[in-house]
């Protein structure tokens, strides 16, 4: 008899929790029309570089944690993309994916908090990269949810 009453109560608790924290911990959100349509623009920025299909990219950042940040970061790199492109008169396919790439890992730098205080040694390129990223992420998308990682 004890054991079911605690039983009972270990679900309720389990249930309550589970409940007040199902925001947190939903892994399937539907994006919004405007972020949906934002996808679609950030697509078209990125046409030749990024494979994903327009659903893919929108089932996974329906999965993350905080999907309007994970699509603000996306914009950001898109924008620094085409940017560089036109600036530094980036041709060829490669060469275009090439930097794309080198745009993501730079992404994934700031993530992890490199630049803040000491750039560090860096090539010309990466400091292009991380003051186009700067430019065009949100003034406070470092105090987000979902921006910065630790290890």
């Amino acid at each position: 008899m004890c054991f079911v009453k605690r039983s009972i109560i270990l679900v309720i608790v389990i249930f309550i929790f589970t409940t007040a924290h199902a925001d947190e911990y939903n892994t399937s959100r539907s994006l919004t029309t405007l972020q949906v349509q934002q996808v679609m623009q950030v697509k078209k920025l990125l046409e030749g570089v990024d494979k994903e299909s327009l659903q893919k990219t929108i089932h996974e950042l329906e999965k993350t944690r905080h999907p309007q940040t994970s699509l603000e970061l996306r914009e950001a790199m898109a924008k620094a993309y085409v940017d560089i492109v036109k600036e530094v008169n980036v041709e060829g396919q490669k060469k275009k994916e090439w930097l794309y790439s080198m745009i993501c890992l730079n992404m994934a730098y700031l993530q992890f908090g490199g630049s803040q205080g000491n750039p560090g040694s860096t090539t010309e390129l990466n400091r292009l990269i991380r003051q186009k990223l700067k430019e065009y992420l949100p003034a406070n998308i470092q105090r987000q949810p979902g921006f910065l990682y630790t290890l």
